[in-house]
């Protein structure tokens, strides 16, 4: 099972541990996400980026995620993909403050250890 990552890069520590333990579980991160942006190629990178998220089996947002995130998020919608939101620390995800797309049927919300987020993916994608 395949899945594209969207985060900030402030996250690294966690996403490097969280995207270890999936991998162990059969899951595959498609984006590179040791790898920085170049301004001077930009073009080629949205492509690259959209061809990725095209090819994943879910889309899997890891809040606090940065500015692009709102993109990735949008296109995994009109794709309707399965998107999984992420925070391991609740405060980052607010009841009160949901976004319209947090409605959709294909998205679902997570928040605490990442045990828990492979219980989830496990009773989305294996039941």
């Amino acid at each position: 099972m395949q899945y594209y990552l969207a985060t900030d890069e402030k996250n690294k520590k966690q996403v490097r541990s969280l995207v270890k333990k999936l991998k162990t579980r059969g899951y595959n991160c498609l984006n590179d996400l040791s790898q920085t942006s170049c301004k001077s190629n930009t073009v080629n990178i949205g492509e690259s980026e959209e061809q990725m998220i095209e090819k994943a089996d879910f889309i899997l947002v890891f809040l606090k995620a940065g500015k692009g995130s709102l993109y990735t998020i949008g296109y995994a919608l009109a794709l309707k993909k399965k998107i999984i939101v992420y925070s391991p620390e609740k405060e980052h995800y607010h009841l009160g403050k949901k976004s319209i797309f947090h409605n959709m049927p294909y998205v679902d919300i997570c928040s605490g250890t990442f045990y828990k987020l492979e219980k989830m993916l496990h009773s989305v994608f294996v039941a």
